[in-house]
């Protein structure tokens, strides 16, 4: 496929979600039961199929991948936290404006953009960028919380992290890494279960960019410009210079790292804001309008900057 087919097969299914939200054919418990079942059902399943039919070989690109996550997680943490005044003088709103830039959307929407981009070895790659999402993001994301408000997170507090920890980060992870062990042992599996496996991962991609689709939720309010805006240009603009440093870093730690894994971290590094963002909210002041802004503007202005982003890649040289 060219670029333009490409891109629309990736809109399709995103454009045809945001449809069905306006002719009200799937309610708000609808769409939260469908994204709980692709995250914790077909993604899974999209992971095992995956990691137990890749080449063996790749699986050293793992610890350059999850080292990625790391450093762009870290650095663009700090880099939002520095320029949060420029977001707002408003306390809530700078909150906010942190809260809906730190973190991308590498898992849910990144998956599917380098799966149509780079196919399977890139979703791969993508995999293990994303293996260790929740442990990262929460560490991050916390000690963002903690500088911002100057206060330690309470009992309750940690017991929802940990809640979120065990349903969000458990499937994924047992699923990679049971299908590596059983893929590099060569276990063969029967074929009848490999047909199921088959078709739940098949629907994952279609479902992930059709929940995107349906999460789009447009609120103009003055306030929001500011914010909304920077927050948008940090997570699909600037956050290529936090990608390059990030593929400078790894390429010197792990002299293995291959132009594949470059690629797939330079292309995360531009994703737009996760829409697991909101979670942080509820563990500081801040203004969940302004999240929810900065995750549709920037989800909506990545669909135009990831194909020219992956143009660019392509013809970077230097990789």
């Amino acid at each position: 496929m060219n670029l333009f087919e490409l891109v629309a097969v990736i809109n399709f299914p995103i454009i045809l979600g945001w449809i069905f939200k306006h002719l009200k054919l799937f309610p708000d418990r609808d769409v939260a039961v469908l994204r709980r079942f692709v995250i914790k059902v077909s993604v899974p399943f999209l992971i095992f199929r995956n990691l137990y039919n890749a080449d063996v070989s790749e699986f050293g690109q793992m610890l350059p991948s999850v080292t990625s996550l790391v450093l762009i997680l870290v650095l663009t943490t700090v880099f939002v936290y520095l320029i949060r005044r420029l977001s707002s003088d408003d306390p809530l709103v700078s909150n906010s404006f942190c809260i809906g830039s730190f973190v991308g959307n590498y898992s849910y929407l990144g998956w599917g953009v380098l799966f149509y981009f780079y196919g399977e070895s890139g979703f791969t790659r993508g995999v293990f960028f994303s293996m260790f999402f929740w442990p990262v993001v929460l560490m991050t994301g916390f000690t963002m919380i903690y500088f911002l408000s100057g206060r330690p997170t309470d009992k309750s507090s940690r017991g929802k992290i940990l809640s979120a920890l065990r349903s969000n980060a458990l499937p994924p992870v047992v699923s990679a890494l049971s299908a590596m062990v059983l893929n590099y042992a060569g276990v063969k599996i029967p074929l009848w279960l490999t047909k199921s496996i088959e078709s739940l991962a098949g629907i994952t991609i279609p479902s992930i960019l059709f929940t995107v689709g349906l999460s789009f939720s447009l609120i103009a309010d003055k306030k929001m410009v500011k914010p909304v805006a920077l927050g948008t240009l940090v997570r699909t603009i600037l956050g290529i210079m936090i990608g390059i440093i990030a593929v400078a870093v790894v390429s010197v730690l792990f002299p293995g790292v291959d132009t594949t894994t470059k690629k797939v971290v330079l292309m995360e590094s531009v994703m737009p804001t996760a829409a697991t963002s909101p979670l942080f909210a509820d563990f500081i002041d801040s203004d969940k309008e302004v999240i929810s802004g900065i995750i549709t503007a920037s989800t909506l202005f990545a669909l135009v900057t990831l194909p020219l982003w992956y143009t660019l890649i392509e013809r970077w040289s230097w990789l």
